[in-house]
């Protein structure tokens, strides 16, 4: 998604993302594209992380079976804030609408989804997995393997000619 968003400097300037969706040519409304299937892909992988570790947290008794969206019984249970749910949440709202490839009434609203995801992202990845370890949730061999830790070399892709090397 970081590599998408370079295309909309500086920055990730709405203006330059409104002028690209809006463009006659294909080329620079593919450049949302790749933002928009990049952010869904985010997007659903957070919401599969939450919700396979509440059914496994179910499965080992450590939370009560409940209703409700993922992340809202994430942030019942304190793991995350309330804030971080509801954010996460309309993000996701937006992404269903992407999803069904209604294209959004508002390109704004792709910026700020955007924009709040890569906000959540550090801090909602490390409360979860903190939660996930504090509950014995993963299994001891994965445990001691799993780094939650990013810089922006884990987030950006070698180039094609270093995906060997890599």
């Amino acid at each position: 998604m970081l590599v998408g968003m370079e295309s909309f400097p500086p920055d990730f300037s709405l203006a330059a993302l409104i002028a690209a969706a809006e463009s006659a040519d294909a080329r620079e409304r593919n450049k949302v594209a790749v933002v928009e299937r990049e952010y869904e892909v985010l997007l659903n992988w957070c919401n599969e992380l939450a919700a396979r570790l509440l059914a496994e947290a179910q499965r080992l008794g450590v939370v009560e079976k409940a209703s409700g969206y993922p992340w809202e019984r994430l942030a019942a249970l304190g793991v995350i804030s309330t804030r971080s749910a509801t954010s996460l949440q309309e993000s996701m709202d937006m992404r269903d609408d992407l999803a069904h490839a209604y294209p959004p009434a508002n390109w704004r609203s792709l910026h700020e989804g955007v924009n709040t995801l890569l906000r959540e992202l550090d801090r909602y990845i490390d409360r979860v997995a903190r939660w996930a370890a504090d509950e014995s949730i993963l299994s001891s061999e994965l445990r001691g393997s799993v780094t939650f830790a990013t810089s922006d070399k884990d987030l950006i892709a070698p180039p094609p000619e270093r995906w060997d090397a890599a």
